[in-house]
């Protein structure tokens, strides 16, 4: 019976492991962009799948979904300047991620944000001010989704700090005994219509 409840313990524990891990790692990767731990973004981002899978998500941010046509009834071709838009548009994606979406890229972007959100939009309240376990406290209530795919596969939303309707969606593969980032996509969603307010009286 005393072996039986050690196994049992033992499984318990591996299996609660197993399910933290790849939360751990989405955790890690968060706070080696922020203290700018290019090694280890190297080591736990796919880099070419992530830039494929970043660069699609940010050009339909930049200009819209593709529209799809309904059966026998031809796609309406955009006007001579949304051409124009739409290329510039991809020109100018294409060029944040050559720049910015590597190990050293990522810091640094993230860098600037923060200079901007503590300087221009007089938001003072400094991530590196927080102890750790605030941040992972902020970290764990922006998660909107997490699911497993199957026993080497784990996807998860989460929401933006500054703006809830900007979510960032990460696909973790596991290799070997550890997960990696190989997809990395961006989407926004429409917040949910505030309840009218009703006459007290």
């Amino acid at each position: 019976m005393k072996k039986f409840l050690i196994a049992a313990s033992a499984a318990v524990v591996l299996a609660a492991a197993y399910i933290a891990s790849p939360f751990l790692t989405a955790w890690t990767i968060r706070e080696a962009i922020r203290t700018g731990n290019s090694d280890y973004l190297a080591a736990k981002l796919e880099w070419e799948t992530v830039r494929v899978s970043l660069r699609d998500s940010l050009t339909e941010y930049a200009i819209g979904p593709t529209p799809v046509a309904a059966p026998g009834i031809q796609a309406k071709q955009p006007g001579f300047w949304q051409r124009i838009k739409n290329g510039l548009s991809k020109r100018a994606v294409d060029n944040i991620v050559d720049a910015y979406v590597t190990p050293e890229g990522l810091p640094q972007l993230f860098n600037m944000r923060q200079l901007y959100r503590e300087n221009i939009s007089n938001n003072t309240a400094a991530l590196d001010a927080l102890p750790w376990h605030e941040r992972a406290r902020n970290f764990w209530t922006r998660i909107k989704r997490a699911e497993f795919h199957s026993t080497s596969e784990f996807e998860i939303e989460m929401a933006d700090r500054n703006d809830p309707t900007r979510h960032y969606i990460g696909l973790l593969k596991l290799r070997g005994l550890q997960w990696k980032l190989v997809e990395l996509r961006l989407k926004t969603v429409r917040q949910a219509a505030l309840p009218l307010a009703t006459d007290p009286a």
